[in-house]
């Protein structure tokens, strides 16, 4: 393996490490393109979008026409919000490489300035001159459509719907994830520093006064919040166990389990909560729900919960006896974590959703059900949950800002992961947010995102005008961008399927 693939593995399970090999290899090697574009790229693992720019523009100062760094200079930009200087630097990305994907971004970004013929005449170019099997044609056509819309075409703008509905027929799977994966990539820069532990912790705990309905446990960041743990640590309601975890890690890495808080109090960049150690058990086994939300519009927010979803469970039985305190195997339910463990089952049949170490949330509710408890009351429980969830964003003015800084249509819909534990009462916490939550996984896994990801397609991509659109009808969608959106909304909701609305 060359040893530039061995930091790429670092990166993705120790970042801390890698920025320090890095940091003095890059100053070893001044003049090392490579090591400075995976300096950025591990910067870019924790969403610390600054210093990942600055690493991209040092490799352009040693290497001007680097493709990854142009395109990423761009990115990072777009990322932190700063929608005009990344428009520059696709452009300029564009010129010096005249690669599609830039030619796309400066069709996106100057839609979301409100620059509608410079933004339809780009996307027009891409469409024109593209290879008619690039992964950017279904993307452009989904973003013309939305441009056109917002210019008061919506003729025009259902000719291209219906081109990438017929790729869609075609390939329903490849493109409805595909543009899930780029519609998240792309999405209102406020989402990222969500999907980091220690802002999600900041923004539950703040909200938990003013709207006490969300259930999530206790968590601090440390350092910051030391004192403040030390004192739950002494208090009444002390927990037994807490688990650690990193503030930006993902598939459960670097996650631990601890009854000493003391322990803990001197690490920095992880997040520190009660352990919910009365679990729901499927099988003697503790395991977690993903939950997806999909946001369809900002402005009116208009928002679903999906009532399917996928459990996974630890491969080791669930045992908190005296000495039998137990390991990552046992507190831990990411599957990805556990590869190679004798006690994980994955079952390659996706017909199968109630064996084995991934499940469907519709199996869970089933079991639920059988075991005494009430599984429709319990997915009514997540649903609030998750409605509390999306109320807090709206509190803290993510829809709002979203809403005032792009014309109606230039974000597509958001969809990210909660992931949420029931307890053994049948009442679901937040533990997590995942901002992009992984497309692939194991069968059952592909089955139920498959689905998902075709309802949310037929759900945002209708044409307006059919054969029963009156001429009168046909008037008001070319002139009222009220009508537009109120026929976008309705036929959103007739093509739900199991994304259910939520009351907001």
């Amino acid at each position: 393996m060359p040893l530039s693939d061995d930091i790429r593995d670092l990166i993705e399970h120790d970042t801390s490490a890698a920025q320090r090999l890095l940091h003095d290899l890059a100053n070893a090697l001044p003049g090392s393109v490579e090591a400075r574009l995976l300096l950025a790229q591990s910067h870019l693992r924790r969403l610390e979008f600054g210093p990942a720019l600055t690493h991209y523009r040092e490799t352009l100062a040693i290497d001007p026409k680097n493709d990854e760094a142009l395109r990423h200079v761009g990115f990072c930009q777009l990322a932190m919000g700063e929608n005009e200087g990344a428009l520059a630097a696709f452009e300029h990305a564009f010129k010096t490489t005249s690669a599609a994907t830039s030619l796309r971004y400066i069709a996106l970004l100057s839609h979301r300035l409100g620059r509608l013929d410079a933004s339809i005449r780009t996307y027009e170019t891409l469409l024109a001159n593209a290879q008619p099997t690039s992964a950017e044609i279904p993307v452009a056509l989904q973003g013309l459509a939305a441009v056109l819309r917002d210019a008061g075409r919506p003729i025009a703008a259902d000719r291209y719907l219906n081109l990438l509905i017929d790729r869609f027929r075609r390939e329903p799977v490849s493109i409805a994830s595909g543009l899930v994966s780029r519609n998240n990539s792309d999405d209102f820069h406020e989402w990222s520093p969500l999907a980091d532990k220690s802002h999600l912790a900041a923004a539950l705990t703040a909200r938990k006064p003013l709207d006490p309905a969300g259930r999530f446990p206790e968590t601090f960041v440390l350092p910051a919040d030391r004192a403040a743990l030390v004192a739950f640590a002494r208090g009444a309601n002390a927990p037994a166990l807490y688990i650690v975890k990193p503030t930006r890690g993902s598939g459960g890495q670097g996650i631990s389990v601890t009854p000493d808080v003391t322990a803990v109090l001197d690490q920095a960049d992880v997040v520190v909560q009660r352990y919910i150690d009365h679990p729901y058990l499927i099988e003697g086994r503790k395991g977690h729900c993903r939950i997806y939300c999909l946001i369809t519009s900002a402005d009116p927010l208009r928002a679903y919960v999906y009532s399917e979803g996928i459990v996974r469970i630890a491969p080791e039985p669930y045992d908190l006896s005296p000495g039998r305190a137990g390991g990552a195997s046992m507190h831990v339910t990411n599957t990805a974590l556990h590869i190679g463990h004798r006690g994980l089952e994955v079952s390659q049949d996706a017909n199968q959703d109630d064996v084995g170490s991934i499940r469907s949330l519709s199996a869970l509710l089933r079991r639920m059900t059988a075991d005494g408890l009430d599984g429709q009351a319990v997915f009514g429980e997540i649903k609030a949950l998750v409605e509390w969830y999306v109320r807090l964003l709206a509190a803290k003015g993510l829809f709002a800002r979203q809403a005032a800084s792009s014309p109606p249509r230039g974000f597509p819909a958001k969809l990210f992961g909660l992931d949420v534990l029931i307890d053994a009462k049948g009442h679901p916490w937040l533990i997590e947010m995942q901002r992009t939550p992984a497309a692939r996984g194991a069968p059952l896994v592909e089955k139920i995102n498959a689905e998902m990801y075709a309802t949310g397609f037929r759900m945002g991509h209708a044409p307006l005008i059919d054969d029963a659109t009156t001429p009168d009808m046909l008037a008001a969608l070319r002139a009222d961008d009220g009508a537009r959106r109120g026929r976008e909304a309705e036929l959103e909701s007739a093509a739900c399927g199991k994304f259910v609305r939520l009351d907001l």
